[in-house]
């Protein structure tokens, strides 16, 4: 078992190494829960494995005899919030199964249920026997699984910073989200778009906060490190959700558990028939509400409880839409001065019948605050673009009988599967609907008045249209070429970002028209002649000028992160600070910036946790990193042996293509043991026919036979060279790394941090410039030939063709 300090990114590797053993066995899907499974009992064990050593000591001091103090740590009641592991679960148990493995493990899961009343019902959804298709997890592989998870020993002072666990369980729930595709979204919202909802609705301390299709709990948690991040007390709050799916219920139950959230209040069953979360003898009433219903789901009447909550009626039963039901049953759990953040499908928006006459009841009431377009394909189950709607029970004068609408559904980052809302995007919708700012073909505050003509439509673009303009067609320039003025003018506010001018490519053609300079022969020149501008060079220095007066200013203060436990102060300064160095630029806009900024914090606030609680650790270094900084001859040394090595398999393979008469289908792909196999045969048959061209072509093939073996020696004694070359240097680096003392790591820890950001400016500004390059490549496409010269070149061609037929006959 290793005994160092984990790291963040050490777990999450080492959790998904777990899935890797289940993996092709089952869907993602299905295996989740066995990871879950095991990664809480052997949390739990080890828990309690440490307790049961403190009081065994604790006892001890007090002189209680070795029998009293085993009949001690048997009892239940002496662990306090510990959970008690009897001993069929406790881990050295586990780990000694060699027989009936799948049933010894749901047998140590009820034990632990059985001792753990808080627990009840949550673990019985884990079978590791259970068949998942036509598949069952074999003994071996559930041997494989309990011996991974031994190689750490997982209690909190095993991390390097207390929630760490809570971090790798959301980072493992996200993989097998993306893993599980659609069925992802039964219980995963993106991280991008929970912390745009906590954001929205702003919990505070003190509050109650409630989501009634809790998923895996996401919305709960959020909303918790929200409030510490706001430097509040994320003790002081109560959590409340409900959950259909049994599975997803108890895997959102230890969830919270392993986020240290043990009195979180999750109910498992249908929160539209029968909700659980109850005070008083009536659904329980929140401050705050958020929520990610299941889209366009049928539902029943059928033993409603408490129907009262739908005041505004009931939709159609089939036909897919219980999403307004789901709206509904919020607003019923809503205390009178309460805010709720919902997803919904567009469809809810718009459609008539009975959603209509529920629209138009909530809009009268005055409930609606605000309606935000998001992007299609946020979700994993869904392609469809969806909305967040605000209710606010309590809105403010100045908003009475108004809604805010923000179409955000063009702003987004492009992921492989899915689109994701990225820092930028967040930080502008947050920042127009705590302004209420209206910004043309973005955000517009509108009165009900106007909701009121349009029959309580409330699609989005409706009231926000934000659809491009048709893009200028200049008949003129198709026709005889050049680039017009006009259109060119359109672009000047984004040249200015970089200083340049049109006149960097074009040149002046006519009164109205440009047209592109001699020098400019092809498209892929545009590329070169911007990323070369002086101009453009000038502008890139200066941000990172301004970028080094920042680091210098905010270096000081990450040098001092160990013991500080307001990392908000610094966040907050350290973007107020960049911004007003790079605002005065005018090439990055304000929420560029900020997400420069947040890119940055978010690939790097589980470093400063780490630092600001155990201080400057050595486990936050790569191995990359002390390679460049401290091996650079012994990686020039390797990468020297492996390209002889790829040299001498790529002679080794030239021989092998000699070999022409080959049947792949019989004889498999050419591997020298198989050619030689198949050369030696032939060499037999040659010499066994004693004529002179056999025995001539025999002494050929025996020669290149030899030549095979010479190079496989010679690759053998590389690949050896460069595997003990490989092993001296990981030696090297973990001995360097255990030398280093806090100067040193410090040191390499900063280094990276500034790398990193310097990395983030890099990315921002070739956006820019790519914008710019994308603008002057768009106009070589339109204009550069025109209509004229392509009608000529098209006549020259069929006068070639009509000469060469002519010819012909």
């Amino acid at each position: 078992m290793n005994n160092r300090k984990i790291t963040l990114r050490q777990l999450e590797t080492y959790l998904f190494k777990a899935a890797d053993i289940l993996r092709g066995t089952m869907e993602a899907s299905e295996y989740k829960e066995y990871i879950f499974g095991m990664l809480f009992l052997k949390r739990i064990s080890d828990v309690f494995e440490l307790k049961m050593q403190e009081l065994k000591g604790v006892y001890k001091s007090q002189g209680f005899s070795d029998e009293q103090i085993n009949e001690l740590l048997e009892d239940p009641h002496s662990y306090g919030d510990t959970f008690f592991v009897p001993e069929r679960a406790r881990w050295q148990n586990i780990l000694n199964l060699k027989e009936d493995v799948g049933n010894q493990l749901n047998k140590a899961l009820a034990a632990v249920e059985e001792k753990n009343l808080e627990l009840q019902g949550v673990l019985s959804h884990i079978d590791f026997n259970a068949e998942k298709g036509k598949t069952r997890l074999k003994g071996q592989q559930l041997i494989d699984l309990i011996h991974h998870f031994n190689e750490y020993r997982l209690t909190n002072e095993d991390f390097e910073f207390p929630d760490l666990l809570g971090a790798a369980y959301e980072y493992l729930l996200k993989q097998f989200a993306d893993s599980a595709g659609k069925k992802g979204g039964e219980f995963y919202t993106p991280p991008d778009v929970k912390k745009l909802m906590v954001r929205v609705v702003k919990p505070q301390q003190g509050m109650t906060i409630y989501d009634p299709t809790i998923g895996s709990g996401g919305f709960l948690i959020e909303s918790r490190q929200y409030i510490e991040e706001q430097g509040q007390n994320p003790r002081n709050l109560a959590l409340y959700g409900q959950e259909l799916n049994g599975l997803t219920w108890s895997i959102c139950k230890m969830n919270m558990i392993l986020h240290r959230i043990p009195d979180a209040h999750i109910e498992n069953e249908d929160t539209l028939t029968t909700p659980q979360v109850m005070e008083n003898g009536y659904i329980k009433r929140f401050d705050r509400v958020l929520a990610n219903p299941p889209f366009s789901q049928n539902y029943s009447r059928t033993n409603m409880q408490f129907s009262e909550r739908f005041k505004y009626g009931f939709t159609p039963e089939t036909g897919k839409k219980g999403d307004l039901m789901f709206l509904q049953h919020m607003i019923a759990s809503l205390k009178d001065n309460g805010i709720i953040a919902t997803v919904m499908p567009h469809g809810v928006l718009f459609r008539g019948g009975q959603e209509k006459f529920i629209r138009e009841g909530i809009v009268k009431d005055d409930l609606i605050e605000a309606i935000i377009g998001l992007p299609s394909k946020l979700f994993y189950n869904v392609s469809i673009p969806a909305c967040i709607i605000v209710i606010n029970k309590n809105k403010p004068e100045y908003l009475k009988n108004k809604i805010l609408f923000i179409n955000a559904d063009r702003e987004y980052g492009e992921g492989r599967n899915q689109n994701y809302l990225r820092p930028e995007d967040i930080e502008k919708i947050v920042t127009v609907f705590n302004g209420k700012k209206e910004i043309p073909k973005y955000s517009r505050l509108v009165d009900i008045k106007e909701i009121r003509k349009n029959d309580f439509n409330l699609n989005i673009r409706r009231y926000v249209d934000n659809s491009l303009g048709p893009e200028i067609e200049d008949v003129h320039a198709h026709l005889f070429s050049g680039v017009p003025k006009r259109e060119v003018e359109l672009y000047k506010e984004q040249f200015q970002k970089f200083g340049i001018s049109p006149e960097i490519l074009l040149k002046e053609k006519n009164e109205k028209y440009l047209e592109f300079k001699y020098e400019v022969e092809e498209k892929s020149k545009i590329k070169e002649i911007i990323d070369n501008a002086n101009d453009v060079e000038t502008t890139v220095l200066k941000h990172k000028e301004k970028l080094q007066e920042w680091w210098n200013e905010v270096k000081p203060e990450i040098e001092g992160f160990y013991g500080n436990n307001n990392l908000l102060n610094f966040r907050n300064r350290a973007i107020k600070e960049l911004k007003e160095k790079f605002l005065p630029l005018g090439s990055l806009g304000e929420f560029k910036i900020y997400g420069m900024f947040v890119n940055w914090w978010e690939e790097l606030r589980y470093d400063f946790r780490t630092i600001a609680s155990t201080g400057w650790s050595k486990n936050l270094i790569e191995d990359e990193r002390i390679k460049g900084k401290f091996f650079l001859s012994e990686m020039k040394a390797i990468e020297e042996l492996e390209n002889k090595t790829a040299e001498i398999e790529g002679e080794l393979n030239e021989f092998l293509e000699e070999v022409e008469d080959w049947d792949e289908e019989e004889q498999g792909n050419k591997t020298p043991s198989k050619v030689k196999k198949h050369l030696k045969e032939i060499v037999k048959d040659l010499r066994a026919s004693f004529s002179e061209p056999g025995l001539k072509e025999a002494a050929k093939l025996e020669s290149l036979i030899s030549k095979i073996e010479e190079k496989e020696k010679e690759l053998k004694k590389f690949k050896k060279e460069l595997k003990d070359a490989d092993e001296e240097l990981e030696n090297k680096i973990r001995q360097k790394r255990e030398a280093l003392n806090e100067e040193e790591v410090k040191e390499l820890l900063l280094e990276k941090f500034y790398e990193i950001i310097g990395k983030q400016l890099d990315k921002y500004l070739n956006t820019e410039k790519k914008e710019i390059i994308n603008i002057f490549e768009n106009l070589w496409d339109k204009y550069k030939v025109s209509l004229r010269e392509l009608t000529q070149e098209r006549d020259e061609e069929v006068k070639k063709l009509d000469d060469f037929l002519g010819r012909l006959k």
